[in-house]
């Protein structure tokens, strides 16, 4: 998904790379639009986005540049979660973070991150290894909590993550 969307970006940067005046800039929002929507993503949010770029980059005069800063500034506003920011502890220790998602989306990875990021704000961090389903994820684990110097829990002696 995100490759499409990235794709989908890029084309329409390309519709106004070389002509500054409306007419690049009609074409790169339908290339836009044509994108999104080809990439599942909710038609009105399309055309909030669609009509949020247009007339940022009105204002600011149209060109590349001032496409690609609303097109950025209108993403940041679109994706941007209000009130609190980061963890939110638990009042009474410990607090449990699950990670879920699609296979292939980073959730190992991340895990790896948010542990070192959270070991680097002095909390003391336990990653569990859950994932028993995929070939390699504990040790793709045991490699990453190993090289952050985070502790790690494995049970190899059950296949059921509930039980871990």
């Amino acid at each position: 998904m995100f490759d499409t969307l990235t794709d989908s970006f890029t084309n329409a940067i390309r519709k106004i790379r070389f002509h500054d005046d409306e007419k690049a800039l009609t074409k790169a929002l339908d290339e836009l639009k044509k994108s999104l929507l080809k990439a599942d993503v909710n038609h009105k949010v399309v055309k909030d986005l669609i009509f949020k770029v247009q007339v940022e980059t009105k204002k600011n005069g149209i060109g590349k540049d001032q496409f690609l800063a609303a097109l950025r500034e209108t993403l940041y506003e679109l994706l941007e979660v209000g009130g609190n920011r980061g963890f939110i502890f638990a009042s009474k220790p410990p607090t449990v973070i699950l990670m879920t998602g699609l296979q292939g989306s980073g959730k190992t990875t991340t895990t790896g991150k948010l542990a070192l990021y959270l070991k680097n704000k002095q909390k003391k961090v336990l990653v569990v290894a859950a994932d028993l389903q995929r070939l390699a994820a504990v040790e793709q684990l045991r490699q990453i909590t190993a090289k952050i110097d985070v502790e790690l829990y494995e049970n190899e002696s059950t296949k059921n993550p509930v039980e871990v």
